[in-house]
């Protein structure tokens, strides 16, 4: 198969300051953190025009729930995770994490919900189906991203606080 790598559409809204991105691979629908307007920006393949959904204060990352019906947005704002309802497009929740939340992501396997708070130099985990913190991990300073993989959770701290001044990598389980 021939593939171009040709744009096939440009969406452009006005006035807005996208930074996270997360796709639904079920739908192809498209989720962007607008921070400047606390909002999502969803793009659906068949949607002419993009819908504006409610989100936290200050959203600057995004990840969705398995089966692609809520969205989590970490708030830098207002240091907390809003749990937004992707049908209803409202905040069901905001669970409060840390000062600084800065990136989330979802572990597969248990659901969770994972916030980076660099301010606070803390991973939170979030149990999303309760809208509680299961458990709240201390970092090296500065905890940028957030990622995992087979259970366990993968923090890149941009602190340089390393032995020879690097930035760090740090893992620990998830949890069920």
């Amino acid at each position: 198969m021939h593939r171009t790598y040709r744009e096939k559409k440009r969406v452009t809204v006005a006035g807005s300051s996208p930074a996270g991105l997360a796709v639904n691979e079920r739908s192809g629908a498209a989720y962007a953190t607008d921070l400047a307007n606390d909002r999502i920006i969803e793009i659906t393949p068949r949607a002419k025009t993009p819908r504006l959904i409610p989100a936290g204060d200050g959203p600057l990352s995004i990840a969705l729930s398995r089966d692609g019906r809520t969205a989590y947005a970490a708030g830098q704002a207002d240091g907390a995770l809003s749990l937004i309802d992707l049908r209803k497009g409202v905040v069901t929740k905001k669970v409060p994490t840390g000062a600084g939340a800065l990136s989330v992501t979802t572990d597969p396997a248990s659901g969770r919900a994972l916030v980076a708070n660099r301010t606070d130099a803390t991973v939170t985990v979030v149990d999303p189906h309760k809208g509680t913190v299961v458990k709240t991990v201390t970092t090296g300073a500065n905890p940028n991203h957030v990622t995992t993989a087979h259970c366990m959770a993968y923090v890149v701290e941009k602190s340089g606080s390393g032995p020879e001044g690097q930035d760090a990598l740090r893992r620990f389980p998830v949890g069920r």
